[in-house]
């Protein structure tokens, strides 16, 4: 008996195979690196535009991508409403139960802030709660022109390596206008001692960055221009998932950045929240009711927690005669400037909410004042009104995990304002189904500091990425630009805009030429 062996061929050149294997002719190939992950077959969640463009080329055949032969257009869907309506008792029991375990430390796909659980998702076949928000289209903040001229793309993902090596230290350039002292009688509000939310009438003042009086008289002093909040957008962009706009105006060797004409400054609701617990048909409890209802709640608390008895703190300068002011509640800002280094220098308007007295001897201290809203305890965090006075960090440690970018925005402000304090409300509707109506259950001061620790906010890394972002548009031509955060892809897009776009009187007139036009064309017709 003789040993047959098999012929070895051998790779002089490198290493795998040699020649054409003809038992994989028919199967499609993909390059690869050791590094991809292994799991390309079953990724549903992949972006098969980007692995395509990436490993292919624009216009290059996907061998992954799936297409419906012509012999599967007798396919259909199976039609089990019926069977649904027979399982409906039961899978209200069974929902309760799973409910129980899921208390117990059981965990789902879904849930709250990412966990398992009923409140992250629905049975059936109508999810009402979708739970995974990558998978939710959102809505643009703004209609994209056909005549917008994409200039850059901001990848939100690589805005954690950008920072600066020192903090720049805060130069004030003046104060102006007044705030009132915190009533310390709020101090004392707790679960069992509620106390009713009032509502006022008085609007915050909205004035537009170009349109300020200081930073037009000041203007000098930097050549970056912008407002607290403005710049709490752009340093927080990488934790936004929803979808905002900011203009900026290239003039010469300085920048404006301020809020599209029409908009306002509006807090968003458990933005960032995992799964999508929105439900889009309650007219209350939609996204931009529900943001709507946290900003006016914002406004009621700070006003109702300010003493009305006390003389306000005056600061070094009033405000400028203007009606931008009228009707409106008391502010105080300070105007500073901070020299980012490479010839960018910040002249911002800060904001200041409120005041407390110091300990004997030392001045008064400025504040910060917000509020946080709960509007439906079944679905979000823990219930307000059973367990704030028991389990405060634990309800803060939620609702900074759901609302990170508006926690990260407001820090960043009082940062900027040099308020090392925030009062923090915690409201709740009155009745769930009531979003006018609201109470106050308990109070609690911040140390900010503390508060971007928490939340991952690091003041180094928000001056680099606002310094990137300035130094990108600074490269522009004179004009009119927009920063826009895309609803559905993480990236900011910079688009040139035609210089009369957003300009409320000029579109209204468009609008009315077009309408006389229409009106002589049917005319004419009708002859």
């Amino acid at each position: 008996m003789s040993l047959e062996l098999n012929t070895i061929k051998v790779n002089p050149t490198g290493w795998g195979p040699v020649g054409k294997l003809e038992k994989f002719t028919d199967i499609p190939y993909a390059p690869f690196s050791k590094g991809d992950k292994i799991g390309k077959c079953s990724d549903w969640n992949s972006n098969v535009r980007n692995y395509q463009r990436q490993n292919y080329g624009s216009n290059a055949f996907n061998p992954f991508t799936f297409k419906l032969e012509d012999d599967e257009d007798s396919f259909t869907l199976v039609d089990y409403t019926r069977a649904q309506n027979k399982l409906k008792n039961k899978g209200k029991t069974y929902q309760k139960q799973f409910y129980q375990q899921n208390k117990r430390g059981g965990s789902t796909a879904g849930g709250r802030g990412g966990r398992g659980g009923m409140r992250g998702g629905r049975f059936g076949g109508n999810n009402k709660y979708w739970t995974d928000r990558r998978q939710r289209n959102r809505e643009s903040s703004i209609e994209i022109g056909s005549s917008w001229e994409s200039k850059e793309e901001f990848d939100l993902s690589t805005f954690k390596q950008y920072t600066i090596e020192q903090l720049p230290e805060p130069e004030t350039i003046g104060t102006y206008g007044q705030v009132k002292y915190y009533n310390k009688v709020y101090d004392r509000i707790n679960a069992k001692n509620e106390k009713k939310l009032q509502k006022t009438d008085n609007s915050v003042p909205l004035i537009p960055t170009s349109d300020d009086k200081v930073i037009r008289s000041e203007y000098m002093n930097g050549n970056v221009y912008a407002t607290d909040s403005i710049l709490a957008v752009l340093m927080s962009a990488q934790k936004s998932i929803y979808s905002w706009d900011i203009v900026v105006q290239k003039v010469g060797s300085r920048l404006f950045f301020e809020l599209r004409p029409g908009t306002s400054e509006q807090l968003t609701v458990n933005e960032n929240v995992t799964a999508h617990h929105q439900d889009d048909k309650d007219p209350i409890n939609t996204t931009s009711s529900l943001s709507q209802e946290a900003t006016q709640v914002n406004v009621n608390y700070w006003q109702q927690v300010l003493s009305q008895n006390v003389e306000p703190f005056k600061f070094d300068n009033e405000l400028p005669e203007g009606e931008e002011f009228e009707n409106c509640v008391d502010v105080g800002y300070a105007y500073k400037k901070w020299d980012l280094g490479d010839d960018i220098v910040v002249l911002a308007r800060t904001e200041i909410d409120g005041v407390v007295e110091g300990l004997p001897g030392q001045p008064p201290k400025f504040i910060s004042i917000k509020a946080i809203n709960e509007h439906d305890s079944n679905r979000f965090g823990i219930e307000f009104r059973k367990k704030l006075d028991s389990q405060r960090a634990a309800i803060l440690a939620t609702e900074i995990k759901n609302n990170s970018t508006k926690f990260a925005k407001w820090s960043i402000q009082s940062t900027l304002a040099g308020c090392e304090m925030l009062n923090l409300g915690f409201v709740s509707r009155d009745s769930v189904r009531d979003n006018t109506n609201h109470v106050i259950l308990g109070t609690q001061f911040y140390p900010v500091a503390d508060l971007n620790k928490q939340n991952g906010v690091d003041m180094k890394n928000c001056w680099g990425i606002f310094k990137h972002i300035a130094q990108t548009c600074m490269k522009l031509a004179n004009g009119k630009y927009l920063l826009h955060r895309d609803p559905n892809r993480n990236v900011i897009n910079l688009y040139s805009v035609p210089e009369n776009a957003f300009d409320t009187i000029e579109e209204e007139t468009q609008e009315e030429e077009e309408e006389e036009q229409s009106k002589g064309w049917v005319e004419e017709s009708r002859e």
